[in-house]
């Protein structure tokens, strides 16, 4: 019974695949959307951009879900995280993915850089996709920095006032910058709304579009390393380049036929003699 209900179950779903794709082509797309050829060596290490894009989408479900219980007043904020982490259904489990899922997020977009810095991935004419990625980084630390004061306690109230309090020396636009961000003098519900918006709403929506542009920009250059990642290929290559040459030089084309012509049929100075 098991066995049937099993296999009536993988009839069904195949039909539904092979439906899809006759209409849509969804399968074909997805395919060519997620199999990317990587080099032998290190082919783990190309894993860190899905990675990236799998923990920042976990962020945007995670914080749409928080959205439902938090409150972006100084009056309520506190505890509408303290409902969620103590009454709300799932609540400490979708905080605790959001939270932990954030400190991941940022080590593994240093370790993905790295990776594309260290195989070249920076190059022509990979160089837009890179400039799009460091655009990337800093608008995520920016939601890093803009939910640390969200929770409205002790911490996030006293880092955000400090890393403002750094960002202000910043040459020509800190001092605006920070003002604008402060909402006035100090750190206040003028701020914590503003800090909301930017992290719920602008930043996402910069995000989002930035991410599909990289993705585009990947799939229409691949993924490039460095020539010691493509040692087999390399060799191919130069083996099918010389298996070329010399079927060039067996059709006539070699460049030493005058000389033979010159020299006579053999193809020696004796042989005119």
């Amino acid at each position: 019974m098991i066995g049937r209900a099993r296999s009536q179950a993988a009839d069904a779903s195949k039909f539904v695949v092979d439906w899809m794709e006759h209409r849509t082509g969804v399968v074909t797309h997805m395919e060519h959307f997620l199999y990317e050829p990587v080099p032998k060596r290190g082919a783990w290490v190309y894993t860190l951009g899905s990675a990236c894009l799998f923990l920042i989408a976990l962020q945007f479900l995670t914080g749409i879900l928080l959205l439902f219980y938090y409150v972006p007043t100084t009056d309520h904020a506190w505890d509408s995280v303290y409902y969620i982490m103590n009454d709300a259904y799932f609540g400490v489990l979708i905080r605790g993915i959001h939270y932990w899922s954030a400190n991941f997020l940022m080590a593994v977009i240093g370790m993905h850089m790295a990776q594309v810095f260290f195989s070249g991935g920076y190059k022509a004419p990979r160089e837009l996709n890179w400039v799009v990625g460091v655009v990337l980084l800093l608008l995520v630390i920016g939601l890093a920095f803009t939910g640390y004061l969200l929770r409205w306690d002790q911490d996030g109230f006293w880092a955000s006032v400090v890393g403002m309090k750094i960002g202000s020396y910043s040459p020509f636009i800190g001092g605006a910058t920070i003002h604008f961000l402060l909402g006035g003098d100090t750190v206040g519900p003028a701020t914590l709304s503003r800090f909301f918006a930017i992290h719920v709403w602008l930043l996402p929506a910069a995000i989002a579009p930035l991410i599909g542009l990289h993705l585009y920009l990947l799939r229409r250059h691949g993924v490039f390393g460095s020539e010691s990642e493509y040692t087999e290929r390399l060799a191919k290559l130069h083996e099918t380049q010389r298996l070329e040459e010399y079927s060039r030089l067996e059709m006539g084309d070699d460049p030493y036929d005058d000389d033979d012509d010159r020299y006579g049929d053999n193809g020696s100075r004796n042989g005119r003699e």
